[in-house]
């Protein structure tokens, strides 16, 4: 077993790009490459993201695969890792159990790899990651702060997120 973060992807590590559908739109903050090498080396390094414009009908499968491998490549091309991408593709008042704050794609990322709950944690900017982490019992890492949840930890970046989790 072994511990595993869980990476909001829009708004954390790339630039929020409302129902992204192209690699040319997807800009990825520069903050994220060296923290997740190292991060990789101890954690699964898991996303979970919330996708409703492929359920709105705004984007295409193809789409959202086309930007999901380029969050990969790129994250893996600068020494991290990904182990998987969980996309909730519903809309919002399809009241899905995947889509958070709901926990479904943490459960199933539980079912998939042998994970260190206890040391685990999610990573995002946005209330929602905040409520499922808490909803799933993983401490949780605000990081640039949209909205008023907090998490047990805030991190302006992820060179502080490094910091936060090596210090726990």
């Amino acid at each position: 077993m072994k511990p595993a973060l869980f990476l909001d992807r829009d708004g954390t590590l790339n630039v929020d790009c409302p129902y992204c559908n192209s690699s040319e739109k997807t800009i990825m903050y520069d903050d994220i490459f060296v923290p997740l090498e190292e991060l990789s080396k101890k954690y699964y390094i898991i996303i979970i993201t919330n996708q409703s414009g492929v359920g709105k009908g705004i984007i295409t499968m193809a789409q959202l695969d086309e930007v999901n491998n380029k969050v990969k490549v790129e994250i893996e091309g600068r020494g991290g890792r990904v182990d998987a991408i969980f996309c909730c593709i519903h809309k919002p008042e399809d009241k899905c159990e995947c889509r958070k704050p709901n926990t479904k794609l943490l459960s199933l990322a539980f079912s998939s790899f042998s994970i260190d709950r206890e040391h685990s944690f999610v990573i995002g900017d946005d209330d929602k990651d905040m409520v499922m982490a808490r909803n799933f019992g993983i401490r949780g890492i605000r990081i640039r702060r949209k909205g008023d949840e907090n998490g047990d930890y805030f991190a302006q970046d992820f060179y502080k997120v490094l910091e936060v989790i090596n210090g726990t």
